[in-house]
């Protein structure tokens, strides 16, 4: 039942209002008519809130103020009391349909992630009149929704089985694909070609024999991607998230909460407690393999969770690397809570006799597993909402961000729930954009990057820009957002524009890179000759800009004093060329080369 809250009350419209008016110090807004009050017929109410997204996890952002405003038929209008209607909340959007916000008076608070909806209710001369507004709630400590979220791959061992045989993932060195020490220096690189923009890269294969060994246990990190001058491996670990910073980065990391492996540690202890799943005659079913002699098993999360398992697993990585905690985030890999078709993870541990452990019990502790690291200082990202999971569940409210995105765009704000890459082939929908992956693209060449800073370009560019604003509606296969910007196809041209401000035309962009200010970032895939570009309305005042070449080192100086006429800026790029463009005589943020 979605959650409700009432708030009712009988006293009359126009005696409030006239006592509210003549209170000392009462508010313009409270007191717009200041002739004496006269019946008009209401016309129609409004709700607003000072505050639309509300956080819990961060100070001072966990309410927002209502203001119920009443509009009458000669024009005039009025600041209504919270006594004067009667005001409900209820859950529009949230896992489990938790309540999201409380009322209390004219305030909103917070109360778990989602999206409420507010309707306030007026009766005036026996007419009903009706407002509602929506409130987000998003308890999280970071806005994944304004950072590029990556992952970096750093090796593996072990032999692929024969289905796995031409991974790109086994290839030649697969043991040691990306060091520390290397990682580093991958992250420097990312950061120059992507301006300095905030980033979370979580790293795979970091643990002991490398990606998905080991498990459940996270207690050992992997001795082969240790630096030279370090006693152990965990301390490049600590020292490569500590450098990160240094670039924009927060560096985090990827686990697993369901797989398990006989080479583990904990592999008998789980054995012993009934934490890993059964076939129907109780035997240990072994789900899957991806390295020949290494049988993968699953985790039971309610029983591990009532054993008090994954929280000393949890607590146990925390204080292995305190340094986590100051980037407030890490990456759960396939927290699924069902095999395909709905099937149950461990059908022994389903059946009723045996705990009638069933999809929608894995969940209810997945929930449990999210407030856990929660209020240890974390926020849990994922793939793929949706998949494997009991129809409807989408983690709403509790997970930021997925990779493979599978909610629905216009019911989720980015802010609640952001885009990390959603094709794996291609760019994606243009008219939201999204995060990226990366991981392929380091895989292939670290060193170079080859395609990276094109689809960053093409993807988190535009998509970063989009995210601030409000997803207003869906009409005609155009996204409408607030502020007048437009996401559509128009003329067989992919367009993206503010007013006849355009970012986007095509694989041509031209965007603001809002986290540095008065900076904009053009690129081309095909390249173009002389082509002009409106210059937004907040760059009105400028007359010339400086340009320069955004590079893999940094950024070198291409032209100076490049005149803007009418407002518009000519411009020429070769294919797959990215600039930084600011007014003349700007100070660049980051490694300006020579």
């Amino acid at each position: 039942m979605k959650a409700h809250i009432t708030r009712r009350f009988a006293a009359r419209t126009t005696l409030a209002l006239a006592l509210l008016s003549s209170l000392p110090g009462a508010s313009a807004a409270a007191a717009v008519d200041p002739r004496p009050i006269q019946k008009q017929p209401l016309d129609h109410v409004t709700l607003a809130l000072d505050r639309k997204v509300l956080n819990p996890v961060r100070a001072g952002q966990a309410t927002g103020k209502l203001t119920l405003t009443a509009f009458y038929s000669d024009g005039s209008r009025r600041i209504l009391p919270p006594a004067e209607a009667a005001i409900t909340a209820r859950t529009k959007q949230a896992s489990g349909n938790v309540e999201v916000v409380v009322l209390d008076g004219d305030k909103v608070v917070a109360k778990e992630g989602g999206v409420a909806t507010l309707e306030a209710t007026v009766v005036e001369n026996g007419k009903t009149f009706k407002a509602v507004t929506d409130v987000v709630v998003t308890p999280f400590y970071r806005d994944y929704h304004q950072a590029l979220v990556l992952k970096l791959f750093m090796g593996m061992e072990g032999d692929p089985v024969e289905r796995l045989a031409n991974d790109p993932t086994f290839r030649e060195g697969h043991e040691v694909m990306c060091t520390f020490e290397e990682a580093l220096e991958v992250i420097r690189k990312t950061d120059n070609l992507t301006r300095g923009m905030p980033k979370i890269i979580y790293l795979v294969g970091w643990q002991k024999g490398g990606h998905d060994h080991g498990y459940p246990a996270w207690s050992e990190v992997n001795p082969k991607l240790k630096r030279a001058q370090d006693a152990t491996a965990l301390d490049s670990l600590r020292w490569l998230i500590r450098e990160a910073r240094r670039f924009n980065t927060t560096v985090s990391l990827h686990i697993n909460m369901v797989d398990a492996y006989q080479q583990s540690p904990l592999f008998d202890e789980y054995v012993a407690k009934d934490c890993f799943a059964k076939d129907e005659n109780g035997k240990l079913l072994a789900a899957g393999i991806q390295v020949k002699g290494e049988d993968m098993y699953n985790v039971v999360y309610p029983k591990e969770w009532e054993a008090g398992l994954a929280q000393r697993r949890i607590d146990g990585l925390i204080k292995m690397i305190p340094e986590l905690k100051e980037g407030h985030t890490i990456h759960i890999d396939v927290f699924i809570a069902n095999r395909d078709g709905g099937k149950p993870i461990s059908p022994w541990h389903a059946k009723p006799e045996n705990g009638g452990l069933t999809p929608d019990k894995y969940v209810e502790t997945q929930r449990k597993i999210f407030h856990y690291w929660r209020d240890r200082g974390f926020d849990v990202t994922g793939e793929g909402t949706g998949w494997s999971h009991p129809p409807g569940e989408h983690f709403i409210g509790l997970q930021p961000m997925s990779w493979w995105y599978s909610w629905n765009p216009m019911e989720i704000p980015e802010c609640l729930g952001a885009r990390g890459r959603t094709d794996r082939g291609g760019d994606g929908d243009f008219r939201f954009g999204s995060s990226m992956h990366g991981e392929e693209i380091w895989k292939q060449d670290k060193s170079n990057m080859p395609g990276f800073q094109g689809m960053f370009c093409r993807t988190t560019l535009p998509w970063y820009f989009l995210g601030r604003f409000e997803r207003q509606k869906f009409e005609n296969e155009a996204v409408y957002f607030s502020d007048g910007v437009v996401a559509l196809t128009a003329n067989g041209k992919r367009i993206i524009r503010q007013g006849d401000f355009v970012l986007r035309e095509d694989d041509n962009l031209f965007v603001p890179a809002l986290w540095n200010g008065k900076e904009i970032i053009a690129y081309s895939r095909p390249g173009y000759e002389n082509k002009a570009w409106r210059l937004p309305a907040d760059w009105s005042d400028v007359k010339s800009v400086d340009l320069y070449h955004i590079t893999l080192e940094g950024c070198a100086p291409l032209k100076k004093n490049v005149p803007v006429t009418d407002g518009k800026l000519v411009l020429s790029l070769a294919n797959d060329q990215a600039v930084s463009i600011v007014p003349a005589g700007a100070k660049l943020t980051g490694k300006v080369l020579p």
